[in-house]
Parts: structure tokens; sequence; C-alpha cells
């Protein structure tokens, strides 16, 4: 009979089990992830029972395991009770002087959880925009010495449950040991009376592996599933996290926690069944972690990256001419306004690195409130690049929704950027310029006609032929009259037959008697000696106008004027500055004629 009257208590605990806001039951769907301000306060049970039903102070373990675990915004408080209240613990506690007091709890007396959960509702602040909840670890129902105390204590445990309910503060308990079966036991009223949950100690798991399902199922906390094995595991840190914890909990006890990465501050704390690891300010890429494990120990836990950001907003004010056709080119033009937004995410530390610089943030959509409007839009090269249009918008204020599944964001919002417009382009209808193109374009013709006329006088060049009559050393261009010599030739042997260098000379005209001069006169008055090769063929006579005329009576030299190449008989003009080059009968030897002014000081003397 025993054992039939066992396994129908067992059914029956199982089934009411359903219907009371219990860890078996569904868990609780919330839309989204957790990433405001929270506070969290354990009621930790220290009646004598305690050292029955956790004789291996797990319990205290399993505090520590979430008040090292929590994010940086959040705060954690501990009120331990037995028949008074044994330990008081206020939120922005040390973690030091919390674990001298974990330390040196004693479990004694009996179970006044009224006073406890009293004393634990009146730990919480009163912001309106915190979560709060309160963790109780306990291993019995309200026991005191006598009827009256207990009556009294019950009372007081349903009024403050009653309380927490209005406040808002669910209630996560967590039955210890075997006593804790019937869930119908008053002190499971508050978890029913704030919408929280119940946990047994073993049907739910070990002690440290509830504490991480309540943190992570339950809070809701943005983190990343970690499952270590053989003894290690790795996990990436991306760029500009403020703070990164891992958390890892065992049915066995973990060895020793190895794990070593750049970082402002490393923390390693190993409990009973839990382990965490803690870096604060990290730089980005892999880190590494080596654990000793029991055998057959299965080792879970998760990761929480923690940012602290400020949106970085910077706005550029444009105007769009829209499209006119050529029917409109006189009709006033209309401008769109628009305004091209830059959004990037800096971190508040590590030398303000932009958090969505990391690859693991590229093609990401993240939800923006501009303005009270919201829009959606994707991260590309570490950015947010969009454009609204800029009517009757002055500032901007940018708030970014960063919920993630891995991350805790802590951002100072709304950014805010001004937006400094500038006048639209004044209008001014187009000038009718047909009568005044029509009086330049006359203008400019006559100008051209002047300067085409003057340009042809000043640079027209006469060709003179040299008489038939005459003979070949008396070929006189027939125009040319009796004009003094002007000017000097520099005289320059570019290349001779043998290869021998040749100093260039000056042969000054200026003075010279008018009539015929040949090149090989000039060079042999020069001292240069080439030898026959056609340089008594090459004539020269004084111009009109200070010019040189340059007669080629040659067979076989090829003279040119700059890149011209003179015919044979016919007399060519060179006036100052210009070159004559000679290429000689030899077709070895080449030489370049200079023709220039004299200067006044260089006017002396007259030749002979």
């Amino acid at each position: 009979m025993k054992k039939w009257r066992n396994f129908f208590l067992t059914v029956f605990i199982l089934l009411l089990s359903g219907f009371l806001p219990a860890e078996n039951a569904a868990a609780k769907e919330e839309d989204g992830y957790n990433t405001c301000a929270g506070e969290i306060v354990f009621l930790l049970d220290t009646s004598a029972s305690m050292n029955t039903q956790d004789p291996d102070r797990l319990a205290a373990d399993a505090v520590r395991e979430i008040w090292y675990g929590l994010p940086k915004n959040w705060q954690s408080g501990l009120i331990a009770y037995g028949t008074d209240i044994q330990a008081k613990v206020p939120f922005g506690t040390e973690a030091q002087q919390m674990e001298e007091i974990l330390e040196n709890l004693t479990c004694s007396g009996y179970t006044n959880a009224g006073e406890g959960l009293r004393q634990a509702v009146e730990l919480f602040t009163e912001d309106a925009d915190t979560d709060r909840c309160i963790i109780m670890l306990t291993d019995g129902e309200i026991d005191m010495p006598d009827p009256q105390e207990k009556e009294t204590s019950r009372s007081l445990y349903a009024e403050a449950a009653a309380r927490a309910g209005e406040k808002g503060i669910r209630m996560y308990i967590v039955a210890i040991g075997s006593e804790l079966r019937d869930p119908r036991m008053h002190i499971f009223a508050g978890a029913e009376e704030t919408d929280g949950a119940i946990y047994w100690e073993g049907q739910s798991g070990t002690l440290s592996q509830i504490m991480g399902r309540i943190l992570t199922e339950r809070l809701d906390f943005p983190k990343e599933n970690v499952r270590a094995e053989a003894g290690s595991l790795s996990y990436e840190i991306p760029v500009g996290a403020e703070r990164v914890t891992c958390v890892l909990w065992s049915d066995q006890p973990i060895g020793e926690i190895i794990a070593d990465h750049p970082a402002e501050h490393i923390q390693i704390i190993r409990g009973q069944r839990y382990a965490m690891i803690q870096l604060s300010d990290p730089e980005a890429g892999t880190m590494q972690v080596q654990y000793g494990e029991s055998d057959g120990a299965e080792i879970q836990g998760y990761e929480i990256l923690e940012y602290d950001a400020v949106p970085e907003v910077t706005a550029r004010y444009r105007t769009e001419e829209i499209p006119r056709t050529e029917e409109e080119k006189n009709v006033p033009p209309v401008y769109e306004h628009k305004v091209d937004l830059t959004i990037r995410l800096p971190a508040s530390s590590r030398d303000h690195e932009n958090i969505w610089a990391d690859p693991g943030f590229e093609g990401k959509e993240i939800t923006l409130r501009i303005n009270g409007e919201t829009y959606t839009e994707v991260i590309r090269q570490g950015q947010i690049c969009m454009t609204l249009p800029a009517d009757g918008i002055d500032r901007l204020e940018v708030s970014v929704e960063a919920d993630a599944e891995d991350a805790v964001f802590r951002m100072e919002q709304p950014a805010t950027a001004g937006i400094e417009k500038v006048p639209d382009p004044v209008y001014e209808p187009a000038p009718d310029y047909r009568p005044l193109a029509f009086i330049l374009g006359i203008l400019g013709l006559a100008l051209l006609i002047l300067a085409l006329i003057w340009m042809r006088k000043k640079h027209t060049t006469i060709i003179y032929m040299a008489g038939e009559s005459a003979g070949k050393e008396d070929r006189k261009p027939s125009e040319v009259r009796d004009c003094p010599y002007s000017g000097k030739l520099n005289l320059y042997v570019v290349r001779t037959e043998d290869g021998r260098d040749v100093p260039p000379q000056t042969y000054r005209l200026f003075g010279r008697k008018s009539g015929r001069l040949t090149l090989d006169q000039i060079l042999t008055s020069c001292g240069i000696r080439l030898g026959k090769i056609g340089a008594d063929g090459i004539l020269l006579y004084p111009g009109p106008d200070h010019s040189l005329i340059v007669l080629d009576q040659t067979e076989g030299c090829t003279v040119m004027r700059g890149m011209e190449i003179l015919k044979k008989g016919t007399g060519y003009p060179v006036y100052y500055n210009a070159k004559i080059t000679v290429s000689f009968e030899d077709e070895q030897t080449e030489l370049e004629l200079h023709y220039r002014n004299l200067k006044p000081g260089e006017r002396e003397g007259i030749w002979e």
C-alpha cells in the first residue's frame, strides 16, 4: 500500500505542477531580450535543516554563480534568514565583502521565511524602469518555535509576496533537498503571486544548472550558449566589447581554469560546480580557455557580451533640382531637399572603436528611431547610410534599438545632429544674348581679319627666284635689292665625317657690304675646314626687314629652314632667331646656323 500511495502522490504532484508557474511548465515567451537594468535579491534559507539538505554548501555556491555572472547594469543583494535575519547585503556591496558574508554563514534555527521575504522586498529601489526578481533557495516550509510565531511568519510572507507582485518583483523559488515535494505548500504561493516559477533540485537539474537556467531562461539576458568539450573551449571576442562574461556549470566539480587574453582585467572565479571568466575591455580576437573536468561531467554554459556605446550621427544637407523638360527651361526650377545620414556605433572605451566594424555585424538589420519614426536599415562596412527628406526638419534625434541574442547594449540615447541648411539657388531667367552675340560675332570677325592681315604681313614668306640668264655664281635672286647685312650667325657643327669636335663659332654679318656671301666663305673665315662638300653652292644675301636670303644652288646638300626643306634655286628669307640646318653632300657632315640680332655693344667696327 505504501508503494501505491507514493506512486499516486507523485502523479498528483506532477499533474498539479502543470497548473502552477513552475519550472517544468513551459518557459514564458517574451518578445526581444532583456537589456534594461535590473535588481536581484537572493533569499537564502540558513535554517538548521540546510545542514542536512545542503551539506556541501552548494546553495551559497549557486548565489555566487549568478552574482558574478550578472551584466554590469544589474545589482544584487542578499537576505539570509533562519529564526532571525542572519545577514543583510544591500545593493552595491563589494564582491569581497559579499564573499566574507557567505563564508561566515551558519545554518541553525528555524525557517522564518516571512521576515526574510519582507526584508528582501524592502531592499529594492523604486525605479520603474528596473527589472526586479527574488531568487529564493530553501529546503522547507515556514516553521517557527511556536504556532503563533509560525502563523505570524506565514502572514508576513503572504503580505510580502503580494507587495512584491504589486511592484512587479518576480519570485523564483528553488526547492533544495528532498523535503519540498508538495507544490501546494504555503511557501510556493510566492511564485504564483508574483508570476514567477518553481524549480526542484534533481528534477530541474543541479543547483548550478538551475541557476544557469534562471539566468538565461527567466531573466532572458541576451546570451550565446557555450558547449565545452574535452577540457577546453574557445570563443570569439568582437570589436568594442566592454565586458565579456563566460559562465560554465556542471553536475560535477570543475577543476582549475586557465584563460589568457589581452584585456584591461581578467577575473576567474571557480565554485564547486561552476566557473566564471570575465574580461573587462578586452581586445578583439579568439580567447582560449582550459579547465579540469571530472569523468562523465556534462558542462554547459553561456557567454554574455556587454557594450557601452554612444551612437554617432553625421548629417549632410543637399538639394537636388527636379529635372525639367526643354519647354520648361525658362520656368523656375523646383528643388528636393534631402539629408544624408551616416550612423556609427563607437564604444565608450578602448579608443572609441566602432562596434559595427566587427564582421559579425556586416549585413545585419538594425531598427532605428529617427524623430519618432521607425526605420529598418542594414549595416554596411561598419555603418548605416540613409537619406531622408529634409523639409521641415532642423534637427535629428536618433535612437538605435540594438536587441541581440548574445549581447547587452548600454547606450546614451538619443544621439542628436543639427542640419545646416543652405538657401536654394536664386533663380534668374536666362537673358537673351542673341543681339549681343551677333554684335560680338561681328567684332570678333573683324578682329580676326585684322589679325590675319597683320600676321600675314608680318610673317609672309617672300620667295625669290634666281635669274635664269645669269651664271651659276651670279644667280642673284631677282627681287632682292641691295640691302645691308645685319645681325650675326652662330655656327654649330653638329657632326663631321671623321667624328671630330668643332667648337661653336660666331660670324658677324652686321656692317658687311651688300652682295653675295657663300657658306664656304663663312666657314673659311671661322677657321672651319670641312672640305669640298657643297658649302660653296649655298648662297646668302641681305634681305629687307633685316632678313637674310638663303639660296641653295647645290645638287647634293639639303638645307632646311626650321622644319621646311628649301627648294633648289629658290631664295628663302630668314629672320632673327631662326635656324638653318645644312646636311652636306657627304651625307655625314651637318651644320646649324642660328641667325641672331646684335646687342648694341656688339655693333662696333665695320667689316672690310
